[in-house]
């Protein structure tokens, strides 16, 4: 026990401050051991106890003592959970240069309902089944094309163009967006439709794609102008 207390203190002691810690970073000693030590060391005000089985050690600067990140916090949380999941909403639009705008709110996305009490109100959860099978880049795209009008400062031909890019860039992977969009609205398969299309995708792929669609439905998203492709797939 007494060994154990003190590598886990080192461990915090040597770490950085404005840090989170949880009992996954001490895996590797008994869980007891941990829990104790955590419990001792937020009493001797070395960290503070942020939730169960979350501790924050601050940091002091000029401004004063820092506090814990609410989206730090959140995806300790989920981490500690075993729960999937990824940046969301505008945040990712933003990285992947679809806006230069950034969130107040921050979106994670996550792959089944969860009850949970959020960290302050600078943060939301929003359930997407496909999380844990695409990459955080690929969901903020399915994102986007979801979305695809409420992206700020852009157009829906913009978007479109620079998902394009991403995919002939290696950034994003088309065939895994496809697999993924099975389980999106009608309107994200049409748009990956049009994606391939303008990829020059596998001919196969494409078929599944439409097959999916209802020939009847059509979809109202201001890009017949821009693509003369996008009638193929229902889009107007």
């Amino acid at each position: 026990m007494g060994s154990a207390a003190a590598a886990i203190r080192d461990k915090i002691e040597r770490g950085p401050g404005d840090a989170l810690w949880t009992m996954r970073d001490f895996s590797a000693l008994p869980t007891p051991a941990v829990a104790k030590t955590l419990s001792r060391l937020a009493s001797e005000k070395v960290v503070s106890r942020v939730r169960k089985g979350v501790y924050y050690r601050p940091k002091v600067t000029r401004f004063g003592t820092t506090k814990p990140d609410a989206t730090q916090v959140l995806t300790a949380i989920l981490d500690g959970r075993r729960v999937s999941w990824k940046p969301g909403g505008l945040a990712g639009w933003n990285a992947l240069g679809f806006t230069s705008q950034v969130p107040a709110v921050t979106t994670i996305d996550i792959e089944r309902p969860l009850r949970i009490k959020l960290p302050g109100r600078s943060v939301r959860l929003r359930v997407t089944p496909t999380v844990s099978s695409v990459s955080a880049e690929e969901r903020a795209a399915l994102d986007a094309l979801r979305d695809l009008r409420a992206v700020p400062d852009t157009t829906p031909a913009a978007v479109i163009r620079r998902v394009v890019d991403l995919c002939r860039e290696g950034r994003l992977n088309f065939s895994s967006m496809t697999r993924a969009a099975r389980r999106e609205p009608p309107r994200v398969r049409a748009l990956m439709g049009l994606i391939g299309t303008l990829l020059g995708e596998d001919t196969e792929m494409l078929i599944k794609l439409r097959g999916s669609l209802n020939s009847t439905t059509s979809f109202k998203l201001g890009l017949a102008e821009d693509f003369p492709q996008a009638a193929d797939w229902g889009i107007r």
